[in-house]
C-alpha cells in the first residue's frame, strides 16, 4: 500500500476534504526537480523536438492546477501536485503538446467558496488553455456563473454530482475524473451484498457529503437484500464519536460518508470499544491509510471503494506512473495523484486532437470525443452526456499493515445530462 511522503499526519479542518486537496502558484514548464523543488518557481524545459506536429505559430499549452500544496495550508497534503508533476514530465519527454513544451501553473486554491473564486478568477486571467483542479468540489458549487463566462475547459479531480453538466452547480465546461457520489453508493451496497452484509449502518459527516452519502446508500439498497439501520450524522469537529460508533455495533458492517479526521476516530474508537464491525469508506480511506491516521487492527477490517489504486493495477500505463512516481517521490502512488496526472494528460490530449492551445470551444469539444486507453486510474476515460469521464470502480480491503488487495470491479453505466 502506498505511503504518504509526509511525515507528519494532517489534521484539522482542511482534513474535511482531504480525500481532496491540495494547490501552490508556481510555473513549470516541464520536469521539475524532484522533492521541494516541485514546489519552487524553478522548472526546466524539456526536448519537444518529437510527439504532436505543431508549427512556431502554436502557442504553448499551459495548463492550471486549482489545489494547495503542504506548506500552503498546515493540514495540505502534495498528492495532486506529485501527480500532475509526474504528468507534465512524461508529456514534455514525449515531445510536448503540439511540438511545444506544456508549461504547467499552480494557483492556491482553497477549500472554501471564497477561495476557490479567488482562485479561479484569478487563474482565468492568466488565459489557460484548460484547468484542473477543483478537489474538493463543493468549493465549486457557486461556481458556475464565473465557469459559464469563462468558456475554459475544466477537468476536476472530485466526484460532487452536482457539478456535473446539466446538474444545479454544473456546467458545460466541467468534466471530471472521479466517478460520482451515486455510483458509489450503489457499488458499496453491492460490496455488502457479496460479503454477506445484510444490514448496514452509516456514520458520516453533517454536511452535504455526509447527508447525501447518507441518503444514496439507502436509496441504492432499495429492491436488495441489504437494509440500512442505524445511522448517525456527526459535526467534522467531534471527536467523541463513543455515542455513534457503540450505536452501529450491531450492523453487520458500517458505511462511512465522513471526511478523513472523523473516519480515522471512528476505527480507532472502535477498536477501543473491541468492535470488529466491516467499514466501507470512499475517498477519506486511503487517506486515513496512507498518513497513519489509523493503523494496525484499527484497519483490518477497513473496506473502500475508490477509483483506482495504482499498485494494485498491473496494466501497462498505470505501472510506469507508479513507478515513475515511485522513483521521484520514494512511495507508491495514491489515487489522487493518479487522478490529477491523468487530468492533465487529458488536457494535453484534448489539445492534441483539437490541434489548438487557444480555441477553448474546439478544446471542449475533444474531451468530449475523446477515448483515452493510457491513464493511471481508469482503463478508459470517455465522456458521457453528463461529461463524467470515469466508468470503473474497485473494491479493496486492508489488512493490518495497510495493504490494500482488491475485492472486485465495477463498471459504471453512463450518467444522462442533468442527473443527480
Amino acid at each position: 500500500m502506498d505511503r504518504s511522503n509526509s511525515s507528519s499526519p494532517p489534521r484539522g479542518r482542511a482534513l474535511r476534504r482531504l480525500a481532496a486537496g491540495a494547490a501552490v502558484g508556481v510555473l513549470v514548464l516541464s520536469a521539475a526537480a524532484c522533492g521541494d523543488d516541485d514546489k519552487s518557481d524553478k522548472g526546466k524545459s524539456a526536448p519537444s523536438s518529437a510527439g504532436s506536429s505543431g508549427g512556431a505559430d502554436v502557442p504553448a499549452a499551459k495548463i492550471i492546477g486549482l489545489w494547495q500544496v503542504k506548506g500552503e495550508d498546515p493540514n495540505a497534503i502534495d498528492d495532486y501536485q506529485n501527480g500532475a508533476l509526474v504528468a507534465v514530465d512524461e508529456i514534455n519527454a514525449k515531445g510536448g503538446v503540439l511540438g511545444k513544451p506544456l508549461q504547467f501553473e499552480r494557483v492556491p486554491s482553497g477549500l472554501n467558496p471564497t477561495s476557490a473564486r479567488s482562485a479561479f478568477l484569478a487563474a482565468k486571467d492568466k488565459d489557460p488553455s484548460g484547468m484542473v483542479g477543483f478537489p474538493g468540489g463543493t468549493e465549486a458549487e457557486g461556481l458556475q456563473r464565473d465557469i459559464d463566462a469563462a468558456r475554459i475547459p475544466i477537468v476536476n479531480v472530485n466526484n460532487d454530482i452536482t457539478l456535473l453538466y446539466g446538474a444545479k452547480n454544473g456546467s458545460e465546461w466541467m468534466f471530471t475524473t472521479n466517478p460520482y457520489d451515486g455510483a458509489t453508493a450503489k457499488n458499496m451496497v453491492a460490496l455488502a451484498q457479496k460479503n454477506g452484509w445484510t444490514k448496514l449502518g452509516v456514520l458520516g459527516n453533517d454536511l452535504g457529503y455526509g447527508r447525501d452519502g447518507t441518503d444514496r446508500t439507502k436509496r441504492a439498497a432499495e429492491g436488495t437484500p441489504v437494509t440500512v439501520g442505524a445511522t448517525r450524522l456527526v459535526p467534522v469537529a467531534q471527536t467523541d464519536l463513543t455515542e455513534a460508533v457503540l450505536a452501529l455495533k450491531d450492523s453487520t458492517a458500517v458505511v462511512s460518508w465522513s471526511y478523513p479526521n472523523t473516519l480515522a476516530a471512528q476505527l480507532k474508537q472502535m477498536a477501543q470499544n473491541n468492535i470488529t464491525t466491516p467499514v466501507v469508506g470512499g475517498g477519506s480511506t486511503p487517506v486515513v491509510v496512507n498518513y497513519g491516521l489509523a493503523k494496525g487492527k484499527e484497519v483490518e477490517n477497513l473496506h473502500a471503494v475508490l477509483a483506482c489504486l495504482p499498485s494494485t493495477d498491473q496494466r501497462p500505463s498505470t505501472k510506469a506512473f507508479n513507478d515513475a512516481y515511485k522513483a521521484k517521490y520514494k512511495t507508491d502512488a495514491p489515487p489522487l495523484a493518479a487522478a490529477a496526472h491523468d487530468a492533465v494528460w487529458l488536457q494535453a490530449e484534448a489539445m492534441k486532437k483539437a490541434g489548438t492551445t487557444t480555441d477553448h470551444a474546439k478544446i471542449k469539444a475533444a474531451l468530449e470525443q475523446l477515448s483515452w486507453t493510457e491513464g493511471a486510474c481508469q482503463p478508459e476515460y470517455k465522456a458521457d452526456p453528463s461529461h463524467v469521464l470515469a466508468h470503473q470502480q474497485i473494491a479493496l480491503k486492508y489488512d493490518a499493515n495497510g495493504v490494500a488487495t482488491v475485492e472486485d470491479t465495477y463498471k459504471i453505466p453512463e450518467l444522462a445530462k442533468g442527473s443527480s
